[in-house]
């Protein structure tokens, strides 16, 4: 995922604004990052990290009976 979003936004970066390939590289690398950052941390703070006691297909929490 990160090195097709990478492609893609260098591609931006060097086809429409122009950017020197090295510029459009390196602008693209940051985006890419940028992009991967802000869906890591919507996926952190929606509530769909694990909990300690669950699987994946397991959403119930842990508890002792």
């Amino acid at each position: 995922m990160m090195l097709l979003s990478w492609i893609t936004l260098t591609g931006v970066e060097r086809f429409p604004y122009k950017a020197s390939w090295p510029g459009a590289l390196t602008q693209g690398l940051l985006w890419a990052c940028v992009v991967a950052g802000t869906w890591w941390f919507a996926e952190m703070t929606q509530g769909h990290a694990l909990r300690a006691g669950t699987t994946r297909g397991d959403t119930r929490v842990n508890t002792r009976r």
